[in-house]
């Protein structure tokens, strides 16, 4: 990689992305051209007013599917992302920097999702009384249109499906690729900002920066895309069930209760992140080269 020119190495930093952003862009220039077909016949476009009411109607109708079309577009990308995941698993191989880790026991994975639980109640409380969601006039319109009643659809689509394809982007090719140029800490810091920059607005870039760093702590502890998979899983499944379903309302009607939740669930993550580093331990193993090279054309996830 010393040979690796600068221009280069950031193409390789910024094109998982920008791919995922073009088939968001396509995916909404087709939904607003159907949209615009079908709006268009009611109206009689021969005043300002009538132009107006057209403009917002699109608009209103192009909101009202806009999470269906963030799940489709990550669906679309999803197979691209995993080509591009085992083109560098491929070139790894070719290097000779293929390594290979002991899998962990099953039951330690329970501790990641448990961590991603607290994580998300303790870092969504500890931002509620940051007064930061009162800055952010781009998170309530997000939020209104990706808890937007639509159940089914934001479990699997937020929960299960945008996961596993921001994972693949940030941590499985971006912070990845940053580790063959730097250090883990700086790595983690700059991925972990890319991660916060993403998501567009300054209540979302909180929460997802420190939820980046953690995602790549168990990365590295765990040495799998499996465990950050995972715990953005918990994270996202759990939120959506608490803006849904509503079962922590009472503990946002008195502050006792608030703090009360916010101090159990920060311990929790504690608690979580102390028995990740005194159980969870994958050690590099050795293994011969044909042995290695079965690995890298299966593209397993316990090799780094």
């Amino acid at each position: 990689m010393g040979q690796e020119s600068w221009g280069r190495r950031v193409w390789r930093l910024i094109y998982p992305g920008l791919t995922y952003f073009g088939v968001c862009f396509i995916v909404e220039a087709i939904a607003a051209v159907f949209i615009a077909m079908s709006t268009l016949p009611g109206y009689s476009p021969n005043n300002l007013n009538n132009q107006m009411e057209i403009i917002n109607e699109m608009m209103n109708r192009t909101l009202s599917v806009a999470l269906e079309l963030q799940v489709l577009a990550a669906a679309i990308s999803l197979p691209v992302l995993m080509l591009y995941y085992r083109m560098d698993r491929k070139a790894d191989l070719k290097k000779g920097s293929v390594r290979r880790f002991a899998s962990v026991p099953s039951w330690q994975y329970l501790l990641i999702v448990v961590l991603g639980v607290a994580t998300c109640l303790a870092g969504n409380n500890l931002i509620t009384a940051s007064g930061l969601y009162n800055v952010s006039d781009t998170y309530d319109a997000i939020s209104e249109i990706m808890y937007g009643g639509k159940l089914a659809l934001e479990f699997i689509g937020l929960g299960v499906i945008i996961p596993i394809v921001e994972e693949l982007i940030f941590r499985g090719l971006i912070y990845r690729r940053l580790r063959e140029y730097l250090n883990i800490g700086p790595a983690a810091v700059l991925c972990s900002l890319i991660f916060a920059f993403y998501h567009g607005n300054l209540v979302q870039g909180v929460y997802a920066f420190c939820l980046g760093l953690l995602f790549i702590y168990t990365y590295e502890r765990f040495h799998n895309m499996l465990a950050p998979i995972l715990f953005h899983m918990a994270a996202n499944l759990f939120s959506v069930a608490v803006s849904e379903l509503g079962f922590l309302d009472n503990m946002y009607r008195s502050a006792g209760k608030f703090w009360g939740g916010t101090v159990i669930s920060c311990l929790v993550l504690i608690l979580m992140v102390y028995l990740i580093e005194r159980h969870v331990h994958s050690e590099e193993i050795a293994v011969k080269d044909s042995e290695n090279a079965a690995a890298g054309d299966s593209g397993e996830t316990g090799q780094e």
